[in-house]
């Protein structure tokens, strides 16, 4: 949705019906299908120009995967992305979500001619940002193609019509066990990180080539100091003073090419490393499984800001400073060739540097693991000060919050003084190394020249060898406290990625195009992290497709449990949950979103417009669609109560919201996917009278749009009006299970447990 449309969303006039051309190849049809593909130009193919709201790349890629023998949802290959607004794959992305369901993809510059038969299926990438799959090439010149977006027929269209609309990229596709041509594409795994940095390994040997060479080049000085001194001082040899001039600047030159060429290619790799990282890191995260036991919010925070550190760690100069540290081994052995025992400062200072990095390197990653938590329980003060600001003023809570801060503050504070001084410490020692590295060669180059084993020269290009040598001492002294914190921030991270998320078993989960509704719970317990009592215990409750049933019973009754594993939010400790007879464990996440929507107790808004958090699990929805689950669930008044409209701002969590609209518009965000399965989970809690009716007044008008299984759990007798029958919840356990009235009848009887 662009800005403009976010500001102001009106009905569009509806799409034009497609006149997509379905050709048969029957006998009697044989003669009319050869006409129509031979009329089919660039101004009337209909099935590549004809609008769709479904994205037409995304649609041709899971087409492409079907027919090679992966079968998955359009949701399921773009869930976990980083879509653009209009919620349209590029087709970098494409490949990217290609890969992460086990195929083996790549994006190519191709002539239609040059596309062997053996790489159907493929997908051609149409102008207009537009897509199909073509699937053969036939004798009469024409082509077979698939637009899934529109139609499931196949259809053969012409070459010259084709090319018309190819715009001359196509992705390959094939499952991982076989290759494209010959050429194997590599595909994430093993370590997650060596997963994501696998795809750079040929930028990185660009950098060690350009390394190496740069290294070799500098030999260049030395040796031109050591020729001068030695051979154009006695002999006033002024031409060969200029032949070696022109010489070494020659390779001065090469020197400042290559490291402009190799700084490039290291900063590219830096920001590919970091979008490559975050994006895994981001997306393992917003995965995780509820029922994991997830670190405190402000230590993963932490771990989330940190992960820059291990990304610059592996993208910076690091691997620049490591082989000109293995240089540094090759420099002193031209020392020893040049002055014999002048090798020896420059190699007792080098095993003196590594030495001490090695034997600080443990109390550094102490430090680094210990600032680390310290930190994270810093940010986790502040951000519970910042977000619950209101309630801290409300209990009057300052003076122990402050106190909390400062405490966390002082121990982070002293924390980071001892990672300062053995930094400090590990840097002063390697400086005094270097500085007894060029009086020692001094000290011994005067000897031997007064011996006459060696030359002046010999002495001057030693003494810069020796520089040269040492020169990545220094920043080896970094890497140490730079790789210390990396390697603890790596740790962290790979607890994080090794915890379970809804990405895993994907492999295993079946593609479910539509269900009916029909949810049934055979024996489910829940048990949540750390918790003594269980929060459901043996329930067994069977929800017929399209019939409307709430859920009573008294605070702590597993009223709101059931509702979360009823939407598979969490999965149950014991028993199984079914949708229309297939465990839910065996059905992607993002496909089960698409079917089971879920209005939370608390409606919880983002930061952005009215329109985009209507639409936040559906990229790219249309106008019209928004419009109606905004009517559906009363939002349009509060757009039309704003001077934006639908553009009106949403700030952090919808605090400028009441909690009665903030339902509101949980229940247009739920209602905009059209669920088979709604579930409300005290929806109405935070509205008065006038709001609830208005409230049940749209849920009505959906449920007489589109039929879906309700689910409500309530204490409120209104939304009763919504449902037929009730089931009755009493200590994680389902007390009974009936028609409306006779349950509610039953409990006034008893006194006790009807809703309000």
């Amino acid at each position: 949705m662009t800005a403009d449309r976010r500001a102001h969303i009106s009905t569009p006039d509806k799409p034009a019906k497609s006149r997509v051309a379905r050709i048969t190849t029957g006998s009697g049809a044989e003669a009319k299908a050869q006409e129509i593909v031979a009329k089919v130009t660039r101004s009337n193919l209909d099935w590549a120009l004809q609008a769709s709201p479904v994205d037409p790349l995304a649609a041709s890629v899971v087409e492409a995967m079907r027919i090679s023998g992966t079968d998955i949802a359009v949701e399921v290959l773009t869930g976990g992305l980083g879509l653009p607004a209009d919620g349209r794959l590029s087709p970098e992305l494409a490949v990217s979500a290609a890969e992460r369901h086990g195929m083996r993809a790549r994006l190519e510059r191709r002539r239609l001619s040059d596309i062997d038969p053996g790489e159907y299926p493929v997908v051609l990438l149409l102008r207009g940002r537009d897509a199909c799959v073509l699937t053969a090439r036939n004798e009469d010149e024409t082509y077979s193609v698939l637009r899934p977006s529109q139609a499931s027929d196949t259809l053969k269209i012409t070459q010259k019509a084709l090319l018309d609309v190819y715009a001359g990229h196509v992705i390959l596709l094939q499952r991982q066990a076989e290759t494209l041509g010959d050429t194997k594409l590599a595909t994430s795994s093993g370590h997650w990180l060596w997963g994501a940095l696998r795809p750079f390994w040929p930028e990185y040997m660009q950098v060690v080539l350009a390394s190496v060479l740069i290294n070799f080049l500098a030999l260049a000085v030395p040796l031109f100091t050591m020729n001068v001194y030695d051979r154009v001082f006695p002999n006033a040899a002024i031409i060969t003073l200029w032949s070696l001039v022109a010489g070494v600047g020659l390779a001065l030159g090469f020197d400042a090419l290559l490291k402009l060429l190799r700084s490039g290619i290291i900063d590219r790799i830096g920001r590919k490393v970091d979008a490559s990282v975050s994006s895994s890191v981001f997306r393992h995260v917003s995965n995780l499984r509820l029922d994991e036991d997830v670190p405190p919010s402000g230590s993963l925070m932490n771990t989330l800001k940190d992960y820059e550190q291990v990304a610059d760690f592996f993208s910076s100069q690091t691997l620049s400073h490591l082989i000109d540290l293995a240089f540094a081994v090759l420099f002193i052995a031209l020392i020893y060739y040049i002055g014999g025992p002048l090798a020896y400062p420059p190699a007792l200072a080098l095993g003196f540097v590594m030495l001490m990095g090695l034997i600080i390197l443990r109390p550094l990653r102490g430090a680094s693991e210990h600032n680390r938590a310290t930190g994270g329980a810093k940010t986790l003060v502040a951000s519970e000060a910042v977000s619950e600001l209101e309630t801290l003023k409300a209990v009057a809570g300052h003076n122990r919050m402050q106190s909390r801060w400062e405490r966390q503050s002082a121990d982070a504070a002293m924390t980071q003084a001892k990672s300062r001084r053995l930094a400090t410490l590990a840097t002063t020692l390697t400086a005094l190394a270097t500085q007894a590295s060029s009086i020692g060669i001094v000290v011994i180059g005067v000897y031997l020249a007064l011996e006459g084993q060696i030359t002046m020269g010999a002495v001057i290009a030693a003494m810069i060898l020796s520089g040269r040598a040492l020169a990545p001492t220094a920043a080896v002294t970094g890497l140490f406290v730079r790789g210390s914190f990396a390697i603890s921030t790596l740790q962290s991270l790979g607890k994080l990625m090794n915890q379970r998320s809804d990405a895993d078993g994907r492999g295993r989960t079946i593609n479910t195009t539509d269900r009916s509704g029909e949810i049934e719970l055979k024996d489910v317990s829940l048990n949540y992290q750390g918790a003594v009592v269980p929060a459901l215990k043996n329930v067994s409750l069977k929800v017929p497709a399209g019939s409307h049933i709430g859920i009573i019973g008294p605070i702590g009754a597993g009223k709101t449990s059931l509702t979360r594993v009823m939407a598979g939010l969490w999965p149950p400790t014991d028993g199984l949950i079914l949708l229309d007879g297939l465990n839910t464990r065996q059905i992607a996440p993002e496909t089960l979103r698409r079917f089971v929507q879920l209005v939370p107790q608390e409606a919880v808004l983002f930061t952005g417009t009215l329109a985009e958090n209507i639409a936040f699990g559906v990229p790219g929805a249309r106008d019209e669609d928004i419009l109606r689950a905004a009517r559906d669930a009363g939002v349009d008044r509060i757009a039309a109560s704003h001077p934006d409209g639908f553009g009106m701002q949403i700030t952090e969590r919808g605090r400028n919201l009441s909690g009665g609209q903030r339902q509101m518009i949980a229940l247009a965000r739920a209602l905009l996917p059209q669920p088979r399965v709604l579930i409300l989970d005290e929806p109405t809690s935070a509205m008065d009278m006038q709001s609830e009716m208005l409230f049940i007044d749209g849920v009505e008008r959906a449920l007489a749009r589109k039929p879906m299984t309700l689910v409500v759990s309530t204490h409120r007798m209104a939304l009763m009006r919504l449902v037929t029958h009730v089931a009755v919840m009493t200590s994680g356990t389902l007390r009974s299970y009936g028609p409306r009235d006779e349950v509610l009848s039953s409990l006034k009887e008893a006194g006790k447990g009807a809703p309000s």
